[in-house]
């Protein structure tokens, strides 16, 4: 199999932190990679090509079409690495690392910052941040920003895995999960609240500020939703409709 990087702007990498944000649950680390890309205008530098992501071709406006690739795009004080999807197995996800970590930290990126979902029954009104990753210091820098250490657990897919083949390259990473309304993800809906907790976190990691107002309002919105089919099911299943508890947003 093949994975192929082809830059298509020279760019920066030197002592810059890589974020990376795929589709996952909740679709957070996507949303908030896609949130960077959007509020800091950032610049497409490469693409990641793989024989290993799905062999569709994706077709546009005006039949302007493409495969599926991985993209990094320069953000000034960061750089982002996302794509629309994952190769869907653990083979192909792991080359995906392996060739982008040895193609970016012979360009000097100092760390790595994957966002992700941490998938919970009930949530509370303020959304909690974890962080799992191979650098203790880096981690302990995070913790002072707000987020706390996630004790046990399997992180998926290459927002996980991303973070354990870093080590290889001794470049300090970590995994941010934002605490996801486990109903967002079975209704297949996008957990911008959790998200945004995520953004924040990294937003003061990179020491800029960040307006995640309109993130919020999406948030209420896809709530709203939730509960409204959650209610409809329960009448259609003839059970008792049970209130949300308080603390289920």
């Amino acid at each position: 199999m093949v994975t192929k990087i082809r830059v298509i702007k020279e760019f920066n990498a030197s002592a810059k932190p890589l974020i990376v944000g795929l589709p996952g649950m909740g679709r957070v680390g996507y949303m908030s990679a896609n949130f960077f890309i959007e509020k800091l205008d950032g610049k497409h530098v490469a693409d990641v090509y793989s024989t290993y992501f799905p062999p569709q071709l994706i077709v546009g406006k005006s039949g302007v079409s493409n495969l599926f690739v991985g993209r990094i795009f320069d953000v000034g004080d960061a750089l982002i690495f996302t794509a629309e999807t994952q190769p869907p197995n653990p083979e192909g996800q792991n080359e995906v690392c392996y060739v982008l970590l040895d193609f970016l930290s012979k360009k000097g990126i100092n760390a790595i910052l994957a966002g992700a979902a941490y998938v919970v029954p009930q949530v509370g009104d303020s959304r909690k941040v974890f962080i799992a990753g191979t650098d203790e210091a880096l981690l302990s820098t995070l913790r002072e920003l707000g987020a706390e250490p996630l004790n046990e657990g399997v992180i998926s897919g290459i927002n996980g895995a991303i973070v354990g083949w870093a080590k290889y390259y001794g470049i300090p990473a970590v995994v941010v999960l934002g605490e996801t309304w486990a109903p967002i993800v079975e209704f297949d809906e996008v957990d911008y609240r959790a998200a945004s907790r995520v953004i924040e976190l990294i937003a003061k990691y990179l020491r800029i500020s960040v307006d995640i107002e309109y993130m919020n309002e999406l948030a209420g919105k896809v709530e709203k939703k939730i509960l409204r089919a959650i209610s409809q099911a329960m009448k259609i299943s003839g059970a008792p409709e049970k209130k949300p508890p308080k603390e289920v947003m």
